[in-house]
């Protein structure tokens, strides 16, 4: 082995292969950049990479009030770590260092666990990664999976949880994010939680949810102490109307998420919050409503759609209704299968997504096939797991070179040239396809 420079990154490979890269470079100027690029790419895969397709909708980085008077860096530029247990999660999770984490398997939860205190975190999951809490029980203390406390610059991504069902005993969550902030959940799959799927409370802000997909699979447990039979109640924005601290807060984005099968209510429910939610699928036969609007909320729903009977019906829903907890604000554009409308109640203003941040949506037409692509849709869709095809991969690509490379880190941000750590490569080809590759440097 021996080592060579080129313009985009320092490389090792083997003198048979050099020759054969050199053989192709000689074709042309153009192709002698992009075989460059390529070759630079794959070698460093042989060294141990991670790899995954992205829609050419995903724009592979946090969005929307995740980016407003501050930014979600997660643990990029730290130490990279694997667990494999409950143990070695709880502590990986822990302090303020940089850190990127990876989950590989499934990992058993016996009831909620908080994270209290924690920044600078990326939790990805690896190919099948779960987080996992299965027991059915009627003591909440027994129930949910992961809660984060006070925590700061976090990113969760292609992670999938899963508890033992709905349950109506006033239990905890497959995911909680309380006075939380700067947080990106990405790319993952919440099942059957048992309260619900994932909330967000006490003053947590600047949150983006995007390509995540909300089921229930297991029917939901009759018979809780709360009284309900079917609390498949997804997602809860504001947990009180009478919690006034919320009040400026959790303002929020949700992006290409997809509210499937068994999800009754909740999708989102909102207090307070200056919620946007763009280019979303809502397909759950069973529905009660999708959107609930409430007490000083003020929610942006734009190119969605609403596919099924039950979520045409009832897109959404007006909460704020009690005594004097009657002010809400909500505008709707682009829906399809369903109206544009304004409405209020109170003196605030109508919360307008652009201007605070710019996030341009998608024909509602196109949401269905986009968001529920099986591929790379919404859901733990990323295909990270390990592989050693390295540079020989190049060959498979003779004849069909990509006319343009660009990298970008973990996070979503641009780079002039491959850095250490994960790198996503964007290709894009003469008949307008666009592959992503992700490699680990």
């Amino acid at each position: 082995m021996w080592t060579r420079k080129t313009d985009y990154v320092t490389e090792q490979t083997s003198p048979y292969r050099e020759n054969n890269i050199i053989e192709e470079m000689k074709k042309s100027v153009l192709l002698k950049t992009v075989v460059a690029a390529f070759v630079a790419m794959h070698s460093v895969a042989a060294h141990a990479d991670w790899k995954d397709n992205l829609s050419p909708y995903d724009q592979n980085a946090p969005l929307g009030w995740a980016t407003v008077g501050g930014s979600v860096t997660g643990g990029e530029g730290g130490t990279t770590v694997t667990v494999k247990n409950r143990t070695e999660l709880m502590n990986a999770l822990k302090g303020t260092d940089k850190k990127i984490i990876y989950v590989e398997g499934e990992i058993e939860f016996s009831g909620l666990n908080n994270v209290k205190n924690s920044q600078n975190k990326t939790l990805i999951g690896m190919k099948g990664a779960a987080l996992v809490n299965s027991k059915h029980s009627s003591k909440g203390s027994e129930t949910g999976i992961l809660q984060l406390s006070s925590c700061k610059n976090i990113i969760l991504r292609n992670l999938t949880f899963k508890s033992a069902g709905a349950y109506d005993i006033d239990g905890n969550d497959n995911l909680t994010i309380a006075g939380s902030t700067y947080i990106w959940v990405d790319h993952c799959d919440f099942q059957d939680g048992v309260d619900g799927n994932f909330d967000c409370v006490n003053g947590s802000d600047n949150i983006c949810v995007t390509w995540c997909r909300f089921r229930y699979l297991i029917e939901p447990w009759a018979g809780g102490s709360g009284g309900a039979n079917d609390h498949r109640n997804c997602n809860l924005w504001g947990n009180s109307d009478s919690r006034s601290e919320d009040n400026g807060h959790l303002r929020t984005t949700f992006a290409n998420c997809w509210w499937d099968e068994g999800c009754s209510e909740r999708m989102p429910r909102v207090r307070y919050g200056q919620v946007h939610v763009q280019n979303c699928l809502y397909s759950s036969s069973n529905a009660h409503y999708c959107i609930g609007y409430g007490y000083k909320s003020n929610v942006y729903v734009e190119g969605c759609a609403f596919t099924s009977t039950a979520t045409k019906k009832t897109p959404w829903k007006n909460y704020a209704t009690s005594g004097s907890k009657k002010d809400y604000n909500i505008t709707t554009v682009g829906n399809l299968n369903a109206k544009d409308f304004q409405s209020k109640s109170g003196s605030a203003e109508y919360f307008i997504p652009s201007d605070h941040y710019t996030l341009k949506a998608y024909d509602s037409s196109l949401v269905q096939e986009v968001v529920a692509n099986e591929e790379n849709g919404a859901g733990a869709t990323l295909d990270i797991s390990s592989n050693t095809d390295g540079i020989d991969e190049l060959n498979a690509t003779k004849g069909e070179q990509p006319v343009s490379i660009t990298y970008y880190n973990i996070n979503g941000t641009k780079l002039n040239a491959p850095q250490p750590g994960i790198n996503i490569v964007k290709m894009q080809y003469a008949d307008g396809r666009t592959v992503n590759r992700k490699v680990k440097m």
